[in-house]
Parts: structure tokens; C-alpha cells; sequence
């Protein structure tokens, strides 16, 4: 696979994963009874649907319509739909195995010959999906902590 073509598969993959991830995050802030969870899965939507317009203008400079490149479009009733019955701690890890998945993505675009532009781009999102992780497992390690702590007062 030629080089140019290596590049585009990757970034079509982290377009796609991209608005995936958004969503999933909007649906998890949906779910969280907690400010400070609801508004951290917010941010990280955020961050996420910035990243998917920034990967879709690199896209376009590379004459790639945008339409093309999108998997079947998402059922947003799917990715919106409340399920109460999972636990917070699943949300967490949900969003965290996400974003090790788009942090691969990242790094093998950032191992690629890009132009300064795009190189500035990848560089801004590596460290930005590099400190979403380093947040969430923080809170994962938070839940976990009072998961233990209650279920030893059972």
C-alpha cells in the first residue's frame, strides 16, 4: 500500500472513530448522576468533535469528500438510548478502552511524513487524548476505591 493511500486509510479511521467516540461520550455524560462526571464526559465529547472537524478539513485539503469517507451513519436513537442498569464503573472503562483505540490511531498518523499542518494537528490531539486517559483512569481508580469502601460496610 503506497504511502499516501496508508495515510488516508488512517485518517478515514479516526474520522469514523472520532464522531463513534463523541457519541459514546454523550451518551455516557447522559447517564452520570454526578456534575463533575456529567460535565467531564461532556468536555471529552467535546474534544472528540473537535478532532472529527479537524481530521475532516485535512481530509478535505486532500480533495476527500467527508461523505465518502463516514461508515454507515450511526443510529443516534442507539447511541442516545439510557441503559440504567450499567454500572459507572463500565462507562469509565468503556470511554477509557475508546480512547486507547484513538490514541493508536493517533500515534500511527504521527509516525507518518505530514505536512506541518496535519503534524500540528496529530501533535495537539495526542496530547490532548493522552491527558483524557490519564483523567479517566483517575476516575476509575476513584469508583473503584468507593465500590471497595462500600461494599466493606455491607
Amino acid at each position: 500500500m503506497s504511502k499516501i493511500r496508508e495515510i488516508q486509510f488512517v485518517l478515514e479511521r479516526l474520522l469514523n472513530q472520532s464522531q463513534q467516540d463523541k457519541l459514546l461520550y454523550l451518551n455516557t455524560a447522559d447517564r452520570q448522576d454526578l456534575p463533575l462526571f456529567k460535565r467531564f464526559f461532556n468536555q471529552e465529547a467535546l474534544i472528540r468533535n473537535s478532532l472529527f472537524h479537524a481530521i475532516s478539513t485535512i481530509l478535505s485539503t486532500r480533495d476527500i469528500a467527508i461523505e465518502d469517507v463516514l461508515l454507515n451513519r450511526p443510529n443516534m436513537a442507539q447511541f442516545m438510548r439510557s441503559d440504567t442498569t450499567r454500572e459507572k464503573k463500565n462507562s469509565f472503562i468503556k470511554c477509557l478502552e475508546q480512547d486507547y483505540l484513538l490514541l493508536e490511531s493517533l500515534e500511527k498518523l504521527s509516525r507518518f511524513d505530514l505536512d506541518e499542518k496535519s503534524r500540528q494537528i496529530c501533535d495537539k490531539y495526542l496530547s490532548k487524548i493522552r491527558h483524557s486517559i490519564q483523567e479517566n483512569e483517575l476516575y476509575c481508580i476513584e469508583i473503584s476505591a468507593e465500590e471497595h469502601s462500600s461494599h466493606e460496610l455491607i
